[in-house]
């Protein structure tokens, strides 16, 4: 009956480490993300690309709510 026990502290002693390792490498790795909201202030226009390559102006858009969400990957 000992070595049992010993063994099922052993094992959850090992899962807790693994997990504490994994949250570790999670949080070293993943960027916080960088929030600049400003509400009613007029942008610059500026044209990019969009998911199909085509340019998109943001003046096209002007008059309209706009959000931009600018992603950058740490891939």
């Amino acid at each position: 009956m000992p070595r049992r026990k010993t063994s099922i502290v052993l094992g959850l002693a090992g899962l807790v480490i693994l997990v504490v390792a994994l949250l570790a490498v999670v949080l070293m790795r993943v960027p916080k993300p960088q929030l600049a909201f400003v509400d009613r202030q007029a942008t610059p226009d500026f044209t990019l690309q969009d998911q199909n390559g085509q340019p998109f102006h943001l003046a096209s858009a002007r008059g309209s709510r706009v959000v931009l969400v600018f992603y950058r990957g740490y891939w």
